[in-house]
């Protein structure tokens, strides 16, 4: 049986450890494919290292479209491998993280000029085809005005119809939170604020000099084979290897607006055609609508968050073109930017460069993953452990990431207090699994545990306090990543704000000073107030 939830997230003792063992797989990236790769590899039964230099899924992996999908994008460039897998990675998810992945129904307009109604209906009908035994119902073609008895937002301008599809929504950092929390469970020993410094062969493998960047210490890493999966930052780590070798990415950048959803309130996920031909999705979350993503080369430092003026004002004129809205900037409530680690692809437009991925061995037991897609992580991670045993001399283990569920399937004990909100309870069981019973648990013994912190925070002091044992370092890993509070929303109150850190400070043991210290630095940091990253 393993462990429970508190027990995966011992950050001073596996410091320590990572020092002292050398390891048969150390792995660079806690995003979710280096997250995928460290849980397969030693659910093979290898021994396994992790290091992340930021907070797990800080990067690309939480700054998604939160999506599990196919891509029914891709069908336009005769991706159909992509697509293929993707749909079937689709259906594991479903089966292991269920509680993560909410199947929707999207909706795509037909417009004329733009995208015709028997591309919609050739597009819908391959992506049954291709998902086969996993689809989400079969699809369905409307007319215009079924079109618009179904969302009222719809521009009548050139409508011929649309198509009902049904895909998914999935809580990006929380799918990396619980693949590192289950792979350290397994076995992983892994920590974050660990920044890998420089590289060196050796004997037995590759040395690394890290850099704990909690108090700036320094220790030396040592593993038979290192798979680096920085995301964005891959070539940065790539040239630590094998210094001089060409770029492998070509990172793009993605920017998502989020308006109150009563500014743009669409019934369901909705694909807009833009006047460029590229899809945006509207999608409504709770009280927001978030509007994304673009999809632009940027020479720009990928440590660079900030959010062009004119990348807002395209996805505004996308939504004021497709629907009856007119969502100026001032209803624009914040956004979100993200790096897609793309694979360098000549002088395509961005839009039309695979999604695949690439492993490569960048120099002799130093192997390279990137590319890909957030719901193709598990299928990426098993190729790159099938790699890594070859180079190890290992017969090959079997894969069980694609069986085994993200959380224990333990039985989740007390339900929720009677009259608990329909909502309320959905929100603690997407965020928690079958560990929301603990929650609930916390709820009947101290109903006060589960009033909101505050006006406008709807999460619980029980929710926080259970989040906050994630290896948490700071009040952004808190709220954008642990409890999943949509990133670019409205600024969070003062009042919430500090008691959500006097939560946190008695659950991992902040002292007065380092708490009002978190409650300031999530004040000036992006997800403060993420428009002031405009540039």
């Amino acid at each position: 049986m393993r462990p429970g939830p508190a027990a995966a997230w011992d950050r001073a003792g596996a410091r320590e450890t990572l020092e002292r063992k050398a390891w048969d797989v150390v792995v660079i990236g806690g995003g979710v494919t280096g997250a995928g790769v460290a849980r397969d590899a030693v659910l093979r039964g290898l021994s396994v290292a992790l290091v992340e230099a930021g907070d797990w899924g800080s990067g690309a992996s939480s700054r998604t479209t939160k999506f599990a999908h196919g891509g029914l994008r891709y069908l336009e460039h005769l991706d159909l491998d992509l697509v293929r897998t993707a749909l079937a990675e689709r259906a594991v998810l479903l089966s292991i993280a269920p509680h993560l992945v909410r199947p929707v129904p999207f909706l795509i307009p037909a417009v004329r000029g733009s995208l015709p109604i028997w591309k919609v209906r050739a597009g819908l009908r391959i992506y049954d085809a291709l998902a086969a035994g996993a689809r989400l119902g079969r699809h369905r073609i409307l007319d215009a005005g079924q079109a618009r008895a179904h969302e009222p937002l719809l521009s009548a301008d050139g409508l011929d119809g649309a198509g009902i599809y049904g895909d998914c929504l999935i809580r990006d950092a929380r799918l990396v939170i619980e693949t590192v929390a289950d792979a350290r469970r397994s076995g992983v020993v892994a920590a974050s604020r660990l920044a890998v410094r420089e590289v060196e062969r050796w004997d037995g493998g590759w040395l690394g000099d890290v850099e704990d960047r909690r108090d700036g210490s320094r220790f030396t890493l040592r593993g038979a084979v290192w798979v680096n999966a920085t995301g964005p930052w891959t070539d940065r780590l790539r040239r630590l290897a094998a210094p001089g070798v060409p770029p492998l990415l070509e990172p793009t950048k993605g920017i998502h607006v989020v308006l109150p959803w009563t500014s743009v309130p669409v019934r369901d996920p909705v694909a807009l055609t833009a006047a460029d031909g590229r899809l945006v999705f509207a999608v409504p979350e709770g009280g927001w609508t978030y509007v994304g993503t673009t999809d632009t080369r940027d020479a720009g430092d990928v440590d660079d968050l900030g959010i062009a003026g004119a990348d807002v004002e395209y996805l505004l004129a996308v939504l004021g073109a497709a629907l009856d809205v007119d969502p100026g900037p001032p209803a624009v409530a914040g956004a979100w930017a993200g790096w897609r680690p793309l694979v360098r692809s000549g002088d395509r437009d961005p839009d039309a460069i695979p999604r695949d991925e690439a492993i490569e061995e960048t120099a002799p037991g130093f192997l390279t993953v990137a590319g890909g897609k957030l719901t193709t992580y598990r299928r990426m991670a098993e190729d790159t452990v099938d790699r890594v045993q070859e180079l190890l001399g290992r017969a090959a283990g079997r894969c069980v990431t694609s069986v085994r569920p993200l959380v224990p399937s333990t039985p989740e004990g007390a339900g929720p207090p009677r009259g608990t909100p329909p909502e309320t309870v959905a929100r603690v069981r997407e965020l928690f699994g079958p560990d929301a019973g603990s929650i609930f648990a916390q709820w009947l013994a101290d109903p006060a545990s589960a009033e909101p912190l505050a006006e406008g925070f709807p999460w619980s002091a029980a929710e926080v306090r259970r989040a906050s044992l994630e290896m948490v370092e700071s009040l952004e890993d808190l709220i954008d990543r642990r409890l999943s509070a949509l990133p670019g929303g409205e600024p969070i109150g003062d009042e919430a704000l500090v008691r959500a850190a006097r939560v946190a400070a008695e659950a991992v043991g902040w002292d007065e000073r380092r708490e009002k210290r978190e409650v300031g630095r999530f004040r000036d940091s992006p997800a403060g107030d993420p428009l002031e990253r405009r540039a």
